[in-house]
């Protein structure tokens, strides 16, 4: 397939970065601020836009799509990568797109990878569960918005993604076409699980957001700990890359990526 894959660099010979986006949304999260941003700190910065997402085409119904398939996505999107620089690009995943770098690095090695606000590697269910015992409300609003994403109002997005404030005219730029989230996909994040063995072979570092309300504190946690590896906090909502501070989330990411490729 044809997917959508967004970049930006200034220097042809610079690692190459792949960001991987999360659920309900597509590469152009990451084309707002942060590809120009780590493309002017001398990267190939690559966005990619799962099947079903922004304008990537799907062979099969948005329901249909598993988990399998988005690895296949990003293998066939670092064969490109590759063919185009000549190297593996270190991989970015955000919250679901965490969850499918996890699995990607199951099956194949990185030069580093990085972990924001992610999906743990013992799937969406502790994740379901915390939400659903500290705030049933935003949980069932959240299981509402998978399928149903064209009903979601700007104050619940700005109050779920968001800890600074962000204008109306923002939210409505940014979010005018999410789709709906494959329910397969929800699913095989709580059985088709990682293997930690084998991804422990690449070098990894975690962040998570301090005022996140869809992957908690005691989670990001988990992450590190199952893996062993660097966490550090940003002060930020889940939407790291959106928010007003974005630029030092970036740097953030920058010092972290640096390190895992020394």
């Amino acid at each position: 397939m044809d997917l959508e894959i967004i970049q930006r660099s200034t220097q042809p010979q610079g690692q190459p970065l792949l960001f991987v986006h999360g659920i309900l949304s597509a590469a152009w999260i990451w084309d707002v601020y942060f590809l120009n941003w780590f493309a002017a700190q001398g990267y190939q910065a690559y966005a990619l836009s799962l099947r079903g997402h922004g304008h990537s085409p799907s062979d099969k119904p948005i329901n249909r799509i598993g988990l399998v398939d988005f690895v296949e996505d990003l293998r066939q999107t670092v064969l490109h990568i590759q063919t185009q620089t000549g190297k593996e690009p270190v991989l970015v995943g955000h919250s679901m797109g965490g969850m499918v770098v996890q699995r990607y690095l199951s099956e194949y090695r990185a030069p580093a990878a990085l972990l924001a606000c992610s999906v743990p590697p013992q799937g969406m269910m502790p994740v379901s569960m915390i939400s659903t015992w500290t705030n049933p409300l935003l949980a069932m609003k959240m299981a509402r918005i998978y399928s149903q994403p064209e009903q979601t109002d700007l104050q619940f997005t700005r109050d779920v993604l968001f800890y600074h404030p962000v204008s109306d005219e923002n939210l409505q730029t940014w979010f005018k076409h999410t789709h709906p989230e494959s329910m397969r996909l929800l699913w095989d994040m709580n059985v088709n699980l990682p293997f930690v063995s084998r991804i422990k072979q690449t070098p990894l570092a975690v962040l998570g957001a301090r005022h996140d309300r869809l992957v908690p504190a005691s989670v990001v946690h988990w992450t590190a700990g199952t893996y062993c590896c660097p966490l550090t906090w940003v002060n930020a909502g889940h939407a790291i890359m959106l928010e007003q501070n974005w630029a030092a989330t970036a740097q953030c990411m920058h010092e972290h990526i640096q390190k895992l490729l020394t």
